[in-house]
């Protein structure tokens, strides 16, 4: 046996050793929990096609989509739907207002500001709710 062929640590068979160009993980490294979550986000951010209640085409996010289908369901007697819809409804409706608040207050304080250094924005209709 020449020095060539001498097996052992750090040194394995000819026949079991990769070829050239040849990756030891082909698959790479497997996707990470917040990858996944990234692209579901992706995926529902997309915009699909959908029937409005008069027939014409109408363009939501896919989320949107799916919380209507889900409604959809739900008032047609599936009751999984239905509670399920009224849970995200629960938890998501005062996290939207709380939202909404703090960007009328910004506006607001946004628009005193301007007023405050003699900017005046009252060109016919006012910015204010």
């Amino acid at each position: 046996m020449s020095d060539d062929d001498t097996v052992g640590f750090g040194r394995p068979p000819k026949q079991s050793q990769w070829t050239k160009g040849q990756s030891g993980n082909p698959r790479g490294r497997p996707k990470s929990r917040v990858e996944h979550v990234i692209d579901a986000a992706r995926i529902l951010a997309q915009p699909v096609e959908a029937r409005g209640p008069d027939g014409a085409t109408i363009r939501l996010e896919a989320v949107e989509a799916a919380y209507l289908s889900l409604c959809k369901n739900g008032l047609k007697g599936h009751k999984i739907s239905l509670l399920e819809a009224i849970r995200i409804m629960l938890e998501l409706g005062p996290a939207l207002r709380d939202a909404e608040q703090d960007q009328k207050a910004t506006r607001d304080r946004v628009l005193e500001a301007f007023e405050r250094m003699g900017v005046n924005l009252s060109s016919g209709s006012s910015p204010r709710d």
